[in-house]
């Protein structure tokens, strides 16, 4: 595609621009991680300086989720409307101001709202992020760019703790806030170097010229109730459910495998610290494993086989008892549940037509996260009447469940969105 001059644009090749595009994703996602990382670092030294209980802290967290899971009703029709790269840049910007500001709370409630505005900002980052991948990377390589956006989470992570190892034992928990202004880079460079998406800009050029449909673009103005009209409502049905399986069993797991294994399986500190390194470095193999798969086999067996192979492979580890065999496990843990993953950006955002593809995304994505907000506190429950055992034994039966919803899925290797 060459350039095209609009009115107010310039409809950029995405072959010239995609590792561009790519860039300030994977930049995007690796302070939406940050962020996250820097929350989880932070509470144990509230805890301790606020003399806060573990309820009042849990708040917190749980502010930060429930503003993250409605900000992507928001987001996403405002993807739609204004374009990919200005809502991104504004995502960035928002929970980066709001982060830093919470550095500056003095007391818990304090802390509280100000976690709760700056998960609206969080909310829309993988979001928006998604489709401007979508819609600059060809269908041969876009579960490869969208898995490789997502292998940005454990480098956020590795940043904010980098931030906890230097600088808070001399100048305090604010730091770890403080540092949350660093996603302004990511805005700055989205901003220089990243132009609109190209579909998006041909949708309103459609739009404003009364073009009707074109390959898979809809030049109509995308609203909610679209998205239960004809196939969008079966689409949006089968995207949200995938979402809710992904969510819900990372979630499960993720809340409750570090309790398990201490209070089961008597893993230490140190021991803790060896699993959640190589978790991360098997999840961060995994992304780039699962992209080259769903690109080469379909997205379809991607997640068929991920979402069963996770159920698998958490039954065996659990049922680990040696403490060696524990901790190579992870590995293969992290490569198998968090890989899988990498290609959910590319296949939910490639379901929905280009003008609903935002309000789809946001739909399905922020409706698994509103229900995976329930998931810790639900295990929590099956664990204290029965055992952490049968607890996490259920969140396996979800992470296979998800290969149901893949399964009636459309295969969309080959969709091309821009025409």
């Amino acid at each position: 595609m060459s350039q095209v001059m609009t009115n107010e644009n310039i409809i950029a090749d995405p072959q010239k621009y995609k590792w561009k595009a790519l860039t300030g994703a994977v930049l995007g996602y690796i302070f939406d991680a940050q962020d996250f990382m820097v929350l989880a670092l932070a509470i144990p030294l509230l805890v301790a300086t606020w003399g806060l209980d573990l309820a009042s802290a849990g708040l917190i967290a749980t502010a930060t989720i429930f503003g993250a899971a409605l900000a992507g009703y928001v987001w996403g029709p405002a993807a739609d409307k204004f374009g990919r790269k200005k809502t991104l840049i504004l995502c960035l910007a928002w929970f980066g101001v709001f982060t830093a500001l919470c550095g500056f709370a003095t007391d818990f409630m304090h802390l509280v709202v100000l976690r709760f505005i700056a998960g609206i900002g969080l909310g829309g980052e993988w979001i928006i992020g998604a489709a401007l991948i979508t819609e600059f990377f060809p269908p041969q390589e876009r579960a490869r760019a969208s898995s490789a956006v997502q292998s940005g989470w454990p480098l956020g992570y590795a940043l904010a703790l980098g931030v906890n190892a230097y600088l808070v034992p001399t100048y305090g928990w604010q730091m770890l806030f403080f540092s949350g202004i660093l996603s302004l880079i990511a805005a700055i460079y989205i901003g220089v170097f990243v132009p609109e998406s190209p579909a998006w800009l041909k949708a309103q050029i459609n739009k404003a010229e009364g073009i009707e449909a074109q390959s898979n673009t809809v030049v109509k103005v995308a609203s909610w109730t679209d998205l239960l009209k004809g196939k969008n409502l079966k689409i949006t049905l089968l995207a949200f459910g995938l979402c809710a399986s992904c969510l819900v069993s990372y979630w499960g797991a993720g809340s409750w495998i570090p309790a398990y294994l201490s209070a089961e399986r008597g893993l230490d500190i140190k021991a803790m610290s060896g699993y959640m390194m190589i978790l991360n470095i098997g999840g961060f193999m995994g992304y780039h494993a699962y992209g080259l798969l769903a690109d080469k086999l379909g997205r379809r067996v991607n997640f068929i086989f991920g979402s069963i192979a996770s159920g698998a492979v958490m039954i065996i580890w659990v049922n680990l008892s040696s403490p060696t065999a524990i901790l190579w496990m992870a590995g293969v843990f992290g490569f198998i549940t968090y890989g899988y993953w990498g290609p959910l950006a590319a296949f939910i955002s490639e379901q929905f037509p280009t003008s609903v593809r935002g309000v789809g995304t946001a739909f399905a994505y922020a409706s698994g996260r509103m229900v995976s907000a329930l998931a810790p506190f639900i295990m929590g429950g099956i664990a204290a009447k029965y055992s952490l055992g049968i607890a996490l034994g259920l969140v396996s039966v979800i992470y296979a469940l998800g290969a149901v919803f893949a399964f009636f899925m459309r295969e969309t290797k080959d969709v091309v969105v821009v025409d």
